[in-house]
């Protein structure tokens, strides 16, 4: 939509063009009518949209300027005037810095050939236990993921800021500050999960002609690409963007209802030296609908699991710089499922999907003792790896992790309360 403003940077004017986030109903409806009930400004659930793009299309950025003259906004007449005096800079992808490993060897150098892919993670708030934030880099570091930008809702505790600036260092992630204070309350008042809409948009721009692929998951979902990580995944969504101009790749989510599993003293032991991943291997035998599915006809003989109905997350093109920016939602690239369609690939469970440690919604409706389980551990060859970057090399994540098992207050994940299921959910515990 041409806006009735424009942009000036220095001696650079502009006219201003928004984006809006596309839905299944008008524009109208999902800017100003729905979501009334929450009394907020701000994106909520129930797709009521308030993230946009403001594109200044004919703007150039000047590197030749030591310091930048601020972004402005104005209308002709007057009436609306907003001055952004942030630091500008462009977006370059961090050189990832070798690590020493197992005494003097280092870490391999990567494939020239791999895709570059950076992962988006929705926001991060309430870590305190450091030992999931170490295995959940290490092993998508393991499956193939390049770099991750991190927005930080909070502070996290002592040990989790200092995990985070180890990565860092060594320029693994990149933090973005995401706090009350930094966004004038906007990502924590009545807003939609701390602002994801804009956080992931964010990402996405930050991230266009540096890498490959971004992938978009939250801190509690795992990628699981079966014994290859993300290779299989990326070469089929490259092929159907060849093909048929695909621009992203959506992939379902199975719950690891597992993590409500409370467990003996006995299991606890068996437990004691297992990473996290190793620890909740149990899920779900098949979606539960319509937790994350939704039955089609009698008897839910049929089903789909497409976008929302299976909470799915999606992997999005980053280095065509023909495909134009644009906010982006949860489940797809946009709310929009008869676009989605045209432009984006299911990706069947055997190539990739995500793990989902979590099941608030089982639990909240006293469904977690209805549902079958299977046991589906991570690719033993990606654990193996992850064992011994954490365990067996001299950097200091071997210390952080241990003085983290010493200081735990929980054995398992830290947002789960677990509680008493019958034997058959302990069965394969003891196997």
């Amino acid at each position: 939509i041409r806006a009735d403003f424009s942009c000036s940077y220095g001696n650079q004017h502009s006219p201003a063009t928004i984006i809006l986030m596309k839905g299944d109903k008008s524009y109208h409806e999902h800017y100003y009518e729905r979501g009334e009930k929450y009394k907020s400004p701000f994106s909520t659930n129930g797709d009521r949209f308030r993230t946009l793009l403001i594109l200044c299309e004919e703007l150039r950025y000047d590197r030749s300027l030591s310091r930048h003259p601020p972004l402005i906004l104005s209308s002709d007449d007057g009436t609306f005037h907003l001055r952004i005096g942030s630091s500008f800079a462009r977006p370059v992808a961090q050189t990832r810095k070798l690590r020493q490993l197992i005494g003097s060897s280092v870490e391999k150098q990567g494939n020239d050939n791999k895709k570059k892919v950076v992962h988006c993670l929705n926001p991060v708030y309430g870590l305190k236990d450091p030992k999931w934030l170490i295995e959940y880099l290490e092993y998508h570091i393991a499956i193939g993921v390049d770099h991750f930008h991190i927005y930080n809702v909070d502070m996290h505790s002592p040990d989790v800021q200092s995990v985070l600036e180890m990565y860092r260092k060594w320029n693994l992630i990149t933090r973005h500050d995401w706090s009350a204070k930094a966004s004038g309350q906007y990502t924590t008042r009545i807003t939609y999960e701390h602002a994801k809409w804009a956080a992931q948009t964010d990402c996405a721009l930050r991230s266009r002609g540096l890498y490959d692929y971004a992938l978009f998951s939250d801190i509690d979902e795992v990628a699981m690409g079966g014994n290859e990580g993300l290779a299989p995944a990326l070469e089929m969504c490259e092929q159907a963007h060849t093909d048929r101009g695909v621009i992203g790749c959506s992939f379902n989510s199975n719950t690891v209802s597992s993590v409500f599993t409370k467990l003996t003293d006995e299991e606890e032991m068996k437990m004691k030296d297992k990473l996290l991943l190793e620890r909740y291997s149990n899920v779900e035998a098949k979606p539960f609908c319509p937790s994350n599915c939704k039955c089609l006809g009698r008897n839910c003989k049929e089903m789909t699991r497409k976008y929302h109905y299976g909470r799915q997350k999606y992997m999005l093109n980053m280095h065509d710089l023909t495909i134009p920016p644009r906010p982006l939602w949860t489940h797809a690239i946009a709310r929009d499922y008869h676009e989605m369609d045209r432009i984006m690939e299911q990706l069947p469970d055997d190539v990739f999907h995500i793990r989902h440690y979590q099941g608030h919604w089982l639990k909240n409706n006293n469904l977690l003792d209805t549902m079958e389980e299977k046991n589906a551990p991570l690719p033993k060859e990606f654990i193996d790896l992850l064992r011994e970057t954490i365990f067996e090399n001299s950097t200091p994540l071997r210390g952080r992790y241990a003085k983290a098992q010493e200081d735990s207050f929980s054995s398992g994940v830290e947002w789960v309360t677990p509680v008493e299921r019958p034997a058959k959910y302990h069965n394969m515990l003891l196997a």
